[in-house]
């Protein structure tokens, strides 16, 4: 079952690639989680645990983005599940437990720097960007990673969507 639905996202990752190489994006909240989905399928770890993380990772990160607080919880709890690390569990027990999104905000900048030094240990191939927003926490700016160089600012959402840059390739 597990090998048919692989098999099923990579074929439909890679229809999409090529249907949608030309087309603008939509910046619907469907349309960044399937970009970012699709974008995942590239991606190794020698750690398959880490490749679960890292998904729930940018699930959190996605839902920041959509401002949407409630989805937040959901990644987050789903990614508190699937690490040992006590650290990044109580980090991501705060944002499970709050519905304001600016605390969960704030708590996603730690949860990244740990998910930054776990990535960067467990990547075997494919590419995540580190970006970064200078404007965020009152101008002291404020890291994420993504699948994808198109910047989607978690820490601003729609209000500015699009303010940050690559500041690394994570190979």
């Amino acid at each position: 079952m597990k090998t048919l639905f692989k098999t099923t996202v990579t074929m439909l990752a890679f229809a999409s690639l090529i249907s949608c190489k030309n087309e603008t994006k939509d910046n619907t909240s469907t349309s960044d989680s399937n970009t970012e989905t699709t974008k995942i399928v590239g991606l190794s770890f020698s750690d398959d645990n880490v490749g679960e993380q890292f998904q729930h990772y940018i699930h959190v990160k996605t839902a920041l983005v959509n401002s949407d607080a409630k989805e937040a919880q959901s990644g987050a709890k789903m990614l508190m599940e699937n690490t040992d690390d006590t650290a990044l569990k109580g980090l991501l027990s705060k944002i499970s437990e709050t519905s304001d999104i600016e605390i969960q905000r704030t708590v996603f900048s730690d949860v990244t720097a740990k998910m930054t030094a776990i990535v960067d240990a467990s990547i075997s191939s494919g590419e995540v960007y580190q970006q970064f927003c200078p404007m965020a926490f009152n101008n002291q700016g404020g890291y994420w990673l993504s699948t994808e160089e198109e910047i989607r600012n978690p820490y601003f959402g729609d209000k500015m969507l699009k303010c940050g840059k690559v500041t690394e390739t994570i190979k």
